[in-house]
C-alpha cells in the first residue's frame, strides 16, 4: 500500500515503516511540516498520491514544553493544522496520533467522546493539534495513545523509552557478591506509584493502524492502547521481574521527583470501538524476549 509516514524516525514511525513493509518515510531531513507550502510540494512531487499519510511527528518533551512552548505549538499544533489542510485539498486521509495527557485525570478513565481538559502545556499543544485536524480535515483517523514502548527509534533526537531507562539504571545500581554472579540490592531505583496510564506496544498499535487503512474504517477518534492499566512503579516492577533483574525498587509519590509539567493523576484510555489489544503486560513479555 502507498503509505507516506511523516517523523520515519521514531520509536513508533519505526514501527510503522516496518508495518507497512512499501511505504515511504520522510523525517526531519526530508521535510518541514510547519510549512505547507512545501508541504503540498513535496507531496505532488511524488507522481502518484499516497493512499493515506500516517503523521508520527511530534513534540514529546512533556516538562520542557513549559518552557519551549511555541516549538510545542508549532510542531504539535500549527503543524497539524497545515497537513490537515494540505491532506483535505489533495483528498488524502491523514492519520494523526494525540496523547492521554489530554485529559486532566480526574475522572480515571476516558472513552473516545471524553472532553479533553489539558493541565500543561504540552498537553494543550497535543489538545489544539486535535482541534485544528477536526476543523480542517474530514478523512482523519486521530488515535489517542499512551505510554509508548518498543524498538528504539533511528532518530538521535528520540528519547529514551521508560524500559531502556530503568534497565540502564539496573545495571549501575545492581551490586554483584564476590564469587558470584547474582546481582543483589544495591542503591534504590524510585518509580512513581501514584499515577495510573494505558501502555502501548507501538507493534501492537502499528497493525492496529494498519487494519483501520486496509478496513477502511470509519473515520474520527480512536483510542488504541494494550488491555489493562499501570503505574510507572507497576512497570518497572514487571519489567525487572521478566528480565530477573533483582533491585531495589521503590514505590515513590510523584511529588518526590521535581517536575515543570504537571501529570494527570489516572488517565486510563478506554477503547470502545475497536477488538481489545492483548494485556500489555503479555506484549511486554514478547518485546523483552527481542531486546
Amino acid at each position: 500500500m502507498n503509505i507516506l509516514i511523516l517523523g520515519s524516525q521514531g520509536m513508533l514511525g519505526g514501527e510503522l515503516k516496518r508495518t507497512f513493509s512499501r511505504a515511504l518515510g520522510w523525517d526531519r531531513k526530508e521535510i518541514d511540516i510547519s510549512e505547507a507550502g512545501n508541504l503540498e510540494a513535496k507531496i505532488l512531487a511524488l507522481g502518484s498520491k499516497p493512499a493515506a499519510i500516517i503523521n508520527c511527528a511530534a513534540y514529546n518533551n512533556v516538562d520542557g514544553a513549559e518552557k519551549e512552548k511555541d516549538k510545542a505549538f508549532l510542531i504539535n499544533a500549527t503543524a497539524v493544522g497545515n497537513l490537515a489542510n494540505v491532506c483535505s485539498k489533495l483528498d488524502i486521509p491523514l492519520v494523526h496520533f494525540s496523547t492521554n495527557y489530554v485529559f486532566d485525570g480526574e475522572k480515571g478513565e476516558y472513552n473516545e467522546t471524553d472532553q479533553p481538559n489539558p493541565i500543561s502545556v504540552y498537553a494543550q499543544s497535543k489538545h489544539e493539534g486535535e482541534k485544528l485536524l477536526q476543523s480542517n480535515c474530514i478523512r482523519y483517523y486521530l488515535i489517542r495513545t499512551s505510554v509508548l514502548f518498543g524498538q528504539e527509534a533511528e532518530s538521535q533526537y528520540a528519547k529514551k523509552s521508560f524500559i531502556d531507562v530503568m534497565l540502564g539504571l539496573s545495571e549501575k545500581t545492581a551490586t554483584i557478591v564476590p564469587g558470584s554472579n547474582d546481582p543483589v540490592h544495591g542503591a534504590a531505583i524510585k518509580a512513581v506509584n501514584d499515577e495510573i496510564n494505558s501502555l502501548t506496544y507501538v507493534a501492537d498499535l502499528a497493525k492496529a493502524v494498519e487494519s483501520l487503512i486496509v478496513k477502511k474504517s470509519p473515520y474520527g477518534i480512536y483510542h488504541i492502547t494494550n488491555s489493562g492499566q499501570a503505574s510507572w512503579f507497576d512497570f518497572a516492577k514487571e519489567i525487572f521481574s521478566l528480565t530477573g533483574k533483582k533491585v531495589n525498587l521503590v514505590p515513590v509519590k510523584s511529588s518526590d521527583f521535581l517536575r515543570q509539567a504537571k501529570r494527570p493523576k489516572k488517565a486510563v484510555l478506554l477503547n470502545t470501538k475497536l477488538p481489545q489489544l492483548r494485556s500489555w503486560q503479555e506484549a511486554l513479555k514478547e518485546f523483552l524476549m527481542t531486546k
